[in-house]
């Protein structure tokens, strides 16, 4: 157990709260299911937690800072390496010297502004860029990344290329939206699949020329993925859900994936009852991942659509597939260009070495 200890950087989210201030077309405002608040102590919490060296603790909801005091009574009790995930809304209410504190803040924002508060409410864009400035103002000089939900019908291409072009954010991120894959949806989306892989094609192609100008643009799937063909080394599930990732669940259960929480197949234990280490690889990624050609890349993409298979539409893992092997096969035909420009020295190799530890980018979208 302390070699795995000593392999291991255990990451937790912390689910503060299921509740939520914004009402997000594809997400609803918040969980309906109980218990929606922390039902354990804090001394509970670093009593668990105590058992791990070097935890790297990240505040989930819901929307995490509707309990900022909660938030910073643990920052207080629990030393670690911390992150947050948030709506954004109320990031200016966070003291400088809790900001400080953070190694990462990923803020949720889908692209430009008409993207943004067509799917997550009128003025959100705003309020979040006008939250950012005022937390770099207060100190904040750690990674500020742009968690984006990519839905049907938005263009990835313009609206990452949006998002660094603000200057704001170090890196960007995106999940493709579930909703269109579950059984049910009604609208047909083979059409939107292959203009997101056009637009993933011609992100690339932007990507590799801000490259030739000496410019590394922090777009984090990239990054993970093309840092793996770079070393040759195979890759896990990237999300590290179950392996080395967990969430904490209000009532102390703890969930190998903070999206399947309400799932059985995810619980793995309790703060109660368990320590951190004794919960890796109680569930895993099964087929069709595991027999998959570029399963060593890609890892499993997601555990919970994994698990969760019947619960989507017709053909819909192998249209998510179908986005994944796209990616996979741009960047690695990317790969002997981008090997180029670290040999001419032009861009450098730790340039792929983002994230340091998992800080909640899955990496595969």
């Amino acid at each position: 157990m302390n070699d795995l200890n000593n392999y291991l950087r255990m990451h937790y989210h912390i689910i503060l709260t299921k509740e939520c201030n914004l009402n997000c077309k594809y997400c609803g405002g918040g969980s309906d299911s109980q218990p929606k608040e922390i039902q354990y102590s804090i001394s509970n919490l670093k009593s668990f937690l105590s058992k791990d060296s070097a935890p790297v603790i990240e505040f989930y909801g819901g929307e995490p800072l509707l309990r900022i005091e909660t938030m910073k009574r643990i920052m207080d009790a629990i030393p670690g390496r911390f992150v947050i995930q948030t709506n954004g809304l109320f990031l200016d209410r966070i003291e400088p010297q809790y900001l400080e504190k953070f190694n990462a803040i990923l803020v949720s924002i889908d692209g430009k502004k008409n993207v943004t508060d067509e799917w997550r409410g009128i003025g959100v864009y705003e309020r979040i860029i006008e939250n950012i400035g005022i937390i770099r103002q207060k100190g904040f000089h750690g990674y500020l990344v742009a968690r984006m939900t990519v839905a049907q019908g938005t263009d990835i291409y313009e609206n990452v290329r949006h998002l660094l072009d603000t200057g704001f954010f170090d890196h960007v991120h995106w999940q493709l939206s579930f909703e269109m894959f579950w059984e049910g949806a009604e609208d047909r989306i083979e059409d939107w699949i292959c203009s997101y892989n056009k637009g993933i094609s011609s992100l690339v192609e932007w990507w590799l020329s801000e490259m030739r100008k000496g410019r590394y643009s922090g777009i984090v799937p990239f990054t993970g993925i093309m840092n793996s063909l770079l070393s040759g080394k195979d890759s896990k599930l990237r999300c590290g859900s179950g392996i080395d990732f967990f969430t904490i669940m209000p009532d102390g259960r703890v969930s190998a994936c903070p999206v399947s929480v309400d799932f059985d197949f995810s619980v793995v234990g309790s703060i109660f009852n368990d320590s951190p280490f004794s919960l890796c690889n109680k569930v895993r990624v099964g087929e069709p991942c595991i027999s998959c050609d570029i399963f060593h890349i890609c890892g499993g993409r997601c555990l919970f659509v994994n698990k969760a298979q019947d619960m989507l539409r017709e053909n819909g893992y192998s249209l998510i597939c179908t986005t994944v092997g796209h990616l996979v096969g741009e960047l690695h035909n990317a790969l002997p260009r981008v090997v180029k420009l670290i040999e001419k020295g032009t861009v450098r190799r730790s340039d792929f070495d983002y994230p340091e530890f998992n800080n909640g980018c899955e990496i595969i979208p």
